[in-house]
């Protein structure tokens, strides 16, 4: 097994970069932030047989901090920086800075004389499947067992399986699995695109069947979004994607329509049957679908387009719970690791790259995403609203700080939350499109108090 060091920091970058190794060269993937980081792991452990490295981190000249380190030792582990090459390394390999992670695997392949067939031969035994693949399935398809990875030694890892070929299981059953920490399944290299596109299609399937309603759509919805979203993270956006994407949004559109669907929907996050990350989403497509109807530029063709803004909003933090931070306020105030807060602060952007990957995506949904926490560039949170953005950008942030006040206060608000709620907002969006938009919230609110 080849052993890989990467120095990004990236978070979501590190994981696609990751996972894809394991699949093409069967990798074991070690993952640092930077080169201080780095340098202290090859004093343990200089066999690596390649290191990827961004050129520059921050202040971390990371690049020359690696070659110079492997020079002194006398090394020769072939060095791919990522960003200018390190010339007085002349065992270095150079990408461009703004490489994508396929880039940055093929040149991998490359270095290490590795491609097509050959990659898939060197492929380990057993690959990396997401738990949240089994949530929705009580069986395996024929010949595909499913093992746990148990670590022997340092260098070595063991599979134990868990699940035969075949087998009935329960949602409750791999719960149990999830509450243990374990995130993960494994599964033969043979199997690994048969039984990912077995599950989505599957997926696609119980989503577009009409008799599911209630609680059972929510959770099914619920999985259904992080599933997508492992799979935009590790296969990318093929046609199951945008086929899984497609009826995971008509499902949450479904759901708008049944009656006391809000009071159900809180009762199914509190009880966590569904994640904080779908949750947000659903709750924003929900409060937007009724409050446009307060605005006299509201269509069919708005409606489906706040429908994609909410679902992908978020999509390129990938369910974790960076989620939650939706304001510079809840910025400034959480410790994050500087490769979390790179990944937090350039989230909208990210995911507007995401949506631009799908064809058939109503007009304008990418830069209201952009847009969303103010910041027209994508990056970071803004201090003072500008009214110069587009208004269904005002719309959707007003919609989601209102959401994330929601969520805070956990279960069903009373009225002296909701009071605190609006005292707070209102501090905050007082102008254009802003100040119209929590006022059609605090209609909305005292209309359901009367219902």
């Amino acid at each position: 097994m080849t052993q890989i060091l990467i120095i990004e920091n990236d978070e979501t970058l590190r994981k696609i970069i990751k996972l894809n190794l394991a699949k093409t060269l069967g990798s074991d993937v070690v993952e640092m932030s930077s080169s201080k980081e780095a340098i202290e792991l090859l004093k343990i452990l200089p066999e690596m047989d390649l290191i990827i490295c961004r050129e520059i981190i921050k202040n971390d000249s990371a690049g020359f901090n690696l070659a110079q380190y492997l020079i002194s030792e006398k090394l020769k582990t072939p060095l791919l920086v990522v960003g200018n090459n390190v010339s007085i390394y002349k065992h270095s390999f150079q990408v461009e800075g703004n490489a994508d992670w396929r880039a940055i695997v093929e040149k991998v392949n490359q270095i290490l004389k590795v491609g097509g067939s050959d990659a898939f031969a060197k492929l380990p035994e057993y690959v990396p499947v997401s738990i949240y693949y089994f949530m929705n399935i009580n069986t395996i398809m024929s010949g595909c067992d499913v093992f746990i990875r148990v670590k022997k030694n340092d260098n070595e890892f063991q599979y134990v399986k868990r699940l035969h070929a075949g087998d009935h299981f329960s949602r409750e059953d791999i719960l149990r699995y999830y509450e243990t920490g374990l995130h993960e399944f494994f599964i033969a290299k043979e199997n690994f695109t048969q039984f990912v596109n077995f599950v989505t299609k599957d997926l696609i399937k119980k989503l577009s069947d009409q008799t599911i309603s209630g609680s059972k759509r929510i959770i099914l919805s619920s999985d259904a979004y992080r599933v997508t979203q492992e799979r935009i993270n590790s296969i990318g956006v093929d046609e199951h994607t945008v086929k899984l994407v497609e009826e995971s949004i008509a499902s949450m559109t479904a759901l708008l329509k049944e009656q006391n669907i809000l009071a159900t929907f809180l009762k199914a996050l509190k009880a966590n049957e569904c994640s904080y990350a779908y949750a947000h989403s659903y709750l924003c497509c929900l409060i937007l679908h009724r409050i446009i109807s307060k605005f006299d530029w509201q269509s069919p063709q708005i409606r489906e387009k706040l429908a994609y803004i909410a679902y992908f909003h978020d999509i390129s933090l990938n369910g974790s719970d960076l989620t939650e931070i939706n304001a510079l306020e809840d910025f400034n105030k959480t410790e994050l690791r500087d490769e979390e807060r790179k990944r937090v602060e350039s989230h909208a952007l990210e995911s507007a790259k995401v949506v631009s990957k799908f064809d058939n995506i109503p007009p304008g949904v990418d830069t209201i995403i952009k847009e969303h926490h103010g910041s027209r560039t994508g990056i970071g949170f803004v201090e003072n609203y500008s009214a110069t953005l587009m208004p269904l950008s005002m719309m959707f942030i007003v919609t989601e700080s209102f959401v994330d006040e929601l969520l805070k206060v956990g279960g069903s608000p009373n009225s002296a939350d909701m009071k605190n709620i609006f005292s707070k907002l209102q501090l905050r969006f007082n102008k254009s499109t802003y100040g119209q938009t929590l006022t059609a919230l605090q209609n909305m609110v005292t209309a359901t108090k009367k219902t």
